[in-house]
């Protein structure tokens, strides 16, 4: 019997698993490049923040580590996000739109999320056709 289990294939040919699944690779970079590629990317953020603020003529409050990033008086509470993945289907959607008559380009995205759940909207514009509406320059 022992014979029969021994004749078993436990290892495939191809050194991976049975079910498919590959191990993780190891990591290629240097850590002193991941470690610089972190703090660009967190200046990155910090300096988006102060500019929203400025632009808004608000307050960057993402120093203290709470939810929001920028307060704007009464009027707004900001969360600010740099990405990599850029959305620019909406950035072309907005270029689209007229500015004839002093309109600004404002574009409402929405999901349909099926039967029993809210409908989700999101409205998106410029950064500087919001503050002329409402902030003020600093």
């Amino acid at each position: 019997m022992t014979d029969d289990l021994a004749a078993l294939p436990w290892y495939p040919d191809d050194a991976r698993t049975p079910n498919g699944a590959k191990g993780r690779k190891p990591k290629s970079e240097p850590t002193p490049e991941r470690s610089r590629r972190g703090r660009s990317s967190l200046r990155a953020g910090k300096d988006a923040e102060r500019a929203i603020a400025k632009s808004y003529g608000g307050t960057r409050t993402g120093q203290y580590g709470g939810p929001d990033d920028v307060v704007v008086g009464d009027l707004f509470v900001i969360q600010s996000k740099v990405r990599g993945a850029f959305p620019s289907w909406m950035w072309d959607e907005l270029a689209k739109l007229p500015r004839a008559g002093g309109r600004i380009p404002t574009l409402i995205v929405s999901d349909r999320p099926g039967p029993g759940h809210r409908t989700r909207r999101l409205v998106v514009r410029l950064l500087e056709d919001d503050v002329a509406l409402h902030g003020e320059k600093a």
